[in-house]
């Protein structure tokens, strides 16, 4: 709907004279004419909400309603409700309807609107997501009352930040259930668009969840191109996806992404991880033709613990890094091997790590012929995501969290920063 502009210039006329009127008696500054018109619209909006909801519900309903049964119920009253609007705590009455038949009590306007009495509106919802995603939800509470003016606890935005955090678990699940759906699986084969490369980066960062540490698991899925005025590679079309759960389960959540994003039938699949073991066993179980890259700079960070305990001063310690890293870049991984090999008295335990971690990872690590293909080496992407998907609103000082509530809320956070909010937040209401 859009208001004519003769009302809005009516409105707007009104405003100006009863501004004359007080202009002439007393000072007057531009801050305070700027908040004078921000409560007159902001009470104009809640009132006026309230009474148009009131009159939508008097336009579209009659003395008797169909129910469910298909029985026809009768409208007993209209009752009084409020909402939390972006305007603030709006009053509108619905009608109130009671089927003898099957003795069901509805009111049609609240479920046609998938409206919740004594809840925040729809787009409220997602306002009050959006700070509770950024900051801690006693930090958003006064964000709110300064953008918009409107006093809410910090337990309301919780509650409807989780909520969205819900909704995207629910359309998880959906995903999940499609992804083990073979007629869908089948059809999905008939669409001619295919990505030609497509990567995918798993990675964990551990959250502060009911006086334990536990270990949120990231799968990012993205294109990778060239930013405009540079030749290196970077990610772009990120799309974050987070869980709580073991890695088995997880490993569902990252199948049914997979098939939501066709990873599964692009042209060519690209893992850039680093060299966590439950990472590469998922990989190999869900998707065993991609490639597989070790991230480049988790797999230099191996050499620095031994180039210490070799060495004492700092210029060997680097001449000696820049020709282990020299192999490196060319794939030559059994060349660093075998050096490490040979140094093995004198390094101890961090040559056993090394060796241990270069020979599960091997083929991983090929990075010549990485490059060659002009495949990105780097898992920067996911390691990013963990950063700002978990540990910068879960790991906050002194948070704690409920399982539940850690879930719901990586989950917002990811939906928020992977560009999907608006589509989340649109999606019919989750009970």
């Amino acid at each position: 709907m859009k208001f004519s502009t003769q009302t809005i210039s009516t409105i707007q006329q009104l405003l100006v004279e009863d501004f004359k009127r007080q202009v002439g008696q007393e000072a007057i500054g531009v801050d305070e004419i700027e908040q004078a018109l921000r409560d007159g619209l902001q009470g104009i909006g809640r009132n006026s909400y309230g009474e148009m909801l009131s009159l939508l519900d008097e336009h579209q309903y009659q003395v008797e309603e169909r129910c469910k049964c298909q029985q026809m119920g009768k409208r007993v009253s209209r009752r009084e409700a409020q909402l939390l609007s972006v305007f603030g705590r709006a009053k509108y009455k619905r009608s109130y309807y009671h089927c003898a038949d099957c003795g069901r009590r509805w009111m049609p306007l609240d479920e046609s609107q998938e409206l919740r009495p004594g809840r925040a509106t729809r787009l409220m919802s997602s306002l009050l997501g959006i700070a509770g995603v950024s900051v801690a939800f006693e930090e958003a509470q006064h964000q709110i009352q300064r953008y918009l003016q409107v006093e809410v606890s910090p337990n309301t935005i919780r509650q409807e930040t989780q909520w969205i955090g819900e909704k995207q678990a629910e359309q998880e699940r959906l995903w999940q259930a499609r992804s083990q759906d073979l007629t869908y699986l089948q059809q999905r084969e008939q669409a001619p668009e295919r990505h030609q490369r497509l990567y995918g980066s798993m990675d964990g960062a551990f959250v502060p969840v009911e006086q334990e540490w536990k270990e949120a698991k990231l799968i990012s899925w993205y294109q990778v191109g060239e930013r405009y005025g540079h030749n290196e590679l970077h990610a772009q079309a990120i799309h974050h996806y987070v869980s709580l759960e073991e890695a088995a389960k997880f490993g569902e959540l990252v199948w049914a992404t997979a098939v939501e994003h066709q990873a599964d039938r692009a042209e060519e699949l690209v893992f850039v991880c680093d060299g966590a073991a439950w990472i590469w066993k998922l990989i190999e179980q869900y998707f065993p033709q991609a490639v597989q890259i070790v991230d480049w700079y988790h797999a230099c960070q191996y050499l620095y613990p031994v180039a210490e305990a070799l060495f004492e001063a700092p210029e060997q310690q680097t001449e000696w890094l820049e020709k282990m890293k020299a192999f490196l870049w060319e794939g030559e991984v059994e060349v660093v091997i075998q050096t490490c090999q040979n140094l093995q008295v004198k390094a101890g335990a961090a040559v056993q790590r090394l060796i241990t971690y270069y020979r599960n990872n091997q083929e991983r690590m090929r990075y010549a012929a990485f490059r060659q293909a002009n495949y990105l080496i780097g898992s920067g992407t996911v390691e990013s995501g963990c950063k700002q998907v978990v540990s910068l609103r879960l790991k906050r000082s002194g948070a704690t969290w409920s399982l539940a509530g850690a879930s719901a809320t990586a989950k917002a956070r990811a939906a928020w920063l992977s560009g999907s909010w608006d589509s989340l937040c649109s999606l019919p209401l989750v009970a």
